[in-house]
């Protein structure tokens, strides 16, 4: 009886060299099989002017999940005779690209060029190399090797050729660089253009302060669209601070009858939160239900969050509740929903309920929730006992919303002398709208003299800007001290500059958001928000003083 075996050595050796690609195209899935397969190539010598059999052996081992990195270097410097297929090359450096560094990716390119024919590098050799400079932590500091690809496309007459793939990853990586004069520059001048790289300048544009009209320009130009496309733009939309654009583009993709993703749900359940609009968000998620089988976590935590700006936790929480998995930011979600939307005791109760659980460890947002009911419930010594678990014992940075957390708890219970206190103590950097939302927080009941002080100190820290000159003026004036309010006044006259935008407290809402998302916050309003309310609870102080002096009750 013949004994059948079924090692990749042994499978080798049981076929012609005629069959012997297609062996290799097929049988080697696993590291050990194309080590058994080099080893029976070179004991038969089939490597040596056999550039196809070497090509396919390359191929199956940068294919190979389990082959690591070293051993594909190995074989694509040393090992393997040149010159090697460029379908072979190309496939290595797709496989190399996110498993080694950026600049051992390019060094290796710098090799290939001086040991390999003249026909590499091709127009499928570069994107490798450009995704992988783009997608590090800081593509700037890839530039001038991105330059050289650049130049390199260039001379060898590869990027403007089609497909323009070559032309589009340079395209992303100046777009993930910021250079976005560059990358509209390069899409300005690309002949053979494809939906792909209209989306990347379009997710380049709404990646900028004010691009979301450029982005709308191009959108609109576009003869085919795909959901890439409709996601890009109601995602700028979103982050843009126009959430009723975002439903506007959410609609007219609907109307077309274009299937929406996972993420056009939540840029759609995102908008509807920042618009408060419960009956559009329940709309939200009919549809996921309808058309989506499968569970997304990031979905669900998008809803959860819905129903609670929405006023609606108790649905928040269902949604919750029926989740089989949890991350952190979907216990954030929920712990934020209770505590600013809902009973904060039941934030600081699941709050506790995570802790329990083991599964994962507070960060700055769920601390913030936290103080956030503290302060609801004017619970001082609490507040204080997790202000001081952020440092000892979870190791967290208190952050700015963290100290204005506490000082609204200790001003909830009347301790404005110790709320003043505790935003002294902030970051330099941070303290000029730290007092600045003192202002607001305190209500200053009478008390201009803090607020003359705290006035002080904000032209102290920022000197140019003519709005504190206008607050401190407006606290002498509500508090009927008319000689200093004319000598602040005639001093603003005598700088004679525009007002330069001040500091106001950001509202609760705004500073989570800013923690949740990691989005830059819109451009504050002068600090005339914060001037109004004090001048007129001071003019309020003022006149019962004045009845009370005349025996008025």
């Amino acid at each position: 009886m013949a004994v059948t075996s079924t090692s990749p050595h042994s499978a080798a050796a049981a076929i012609n060299v005629d069959g012997l690609p297609n062996f290799l195209r097929r049988a080697l899935r696993t590291h050990s099989a194309v080590l058994c397969a080099h080893a029976f190539l070179l004991r038969r010598g089939l490597l040596l002017g056999q550039p196809v059999h070497a090509g396919l052996l390359l191929t199956a081992s940068a294919c190979s999940a389990a082959s690591p990195p070293a051993h594909v270097l190995r074989l694509l410097l040393h090992h393997l005779p040149p010159p090697l297929p460029l379908f072979s090359i190309d496939a290595a450096l797709r496989a190399l690209a996110p498993r080694i560094p950026v600049s051992a990716l390019l060094s290796l390119f710098a090799s290939l060029l001086r040991s390999h024919h003249p026909l590499f590098p091709d127009r499928f050799s570069f994107p490798p190399l450009l995704s992988a400079a783009a997608s590090a932590a800081s593509p700037r500091l890839h530039l001038p090797s991105s330059l050289t690809l650049h130049a390199q496309l260039l001379r060898r007459g590869l990027l403007f050729s089609a497909p323009p793939h070559a032309a589009n990853a340079l395209l992303h990586f100046y777009a993930a660089a910021g250079r976005l004069s560059s990358a509209r520059h390069l899409f300005d001048e690309m002949p053979f253009r494809d939906i792909a790289s209209c989306n990347t300048l379009m997710t380049a544009f709404v990646g900028t302060a004010g691009g979301i009209d450029a982005a709308r320009q191009l959108f609109d130009r576009m003869l085919l669209r795909n959901v890439v496309s409709w996601n890009v733009m109601i995602n700028g939309y979103v982050k843009a601070k126009r959430p009723e654009q975002a439903l506007e583009v959410v609609r007219w993709m609907a109307a077309v009858g274009v299937r929406g993703t996972g993420t056009t749900v939540v840029g759609a359940a995102t908008a509807c939160a920042r618009l408060g609009r419960l009956g559009a968000g329940r709309e939200v998620h009919c549809a996921f239900l309808r058309r989506f089988e499968d569970d997304n976590l990031l979905v669900w935590t998008a809803l959860l969050d819905m129903y609670s700006k929405c006023r609606r936790v108790k649905a928040a929480r269902t949604v919750f509740d029926r989740l089989g998995v949890r991350n952190l930011v979907c216990w954030n979600a929920m712990i934020i929903g209770h505590c600013v939307y809902g009973e904060p005791g039941d934030g600081i109760k699941l709050f506790h309920q995570m802790i329990r659980s083991g599964n994962v460890r507070p960060d700055e947002v769920t601390f913030i929730g936290v103080l956030c009911a503290c302060a609801r419930l004017g619970l001082l010594d609490d507040g204080r006992a997790y202000f001081e678990q952020m440092s000892t014992t979870y190791n967290l940075k208190p952050t700015f919303a963290h100290y204005w957390c506490m000082a609204n708890l200790y001003g909830s219970v009347g301790l404005l002398e110790e709320a003043e206190g505790l935003l002294q103590s902030v970051p330099e950097d941070l303290k000029a709208r730290a007092l600045g939302g003192l202002l607001a927080l305190c209500r200053f009941r009478g008390e201009w003299e803090m607020g003359e002080r705290i006035a002080l100190r904000l032209i102290e820290l920022e000197p140019n800007n003519n709005a504190h000159y206008a607050l401190l003026c407006s606290v002498y004036a509500a508090a009927g001290r008319w000689e200093e309010a004319h000598r602040m006044k005639a001093t603003m006259k005598e700088r004679n500059e525009k007002f330069s935008p001040g500091y106001r407290l950001v509202n609760l809402n705004e500073i989570i958001h800013e923690f949740r998302a990691r989005e830059k916050q819109p451009e504050n309003q002068e600090i005339y928000a914060i001037l109004d309310d004090l001048a007129t609870r001071l003019k309020l102080a003022c006149k019962e003083n004045v009845q009370n002096d005349f025996g008025i009750k």
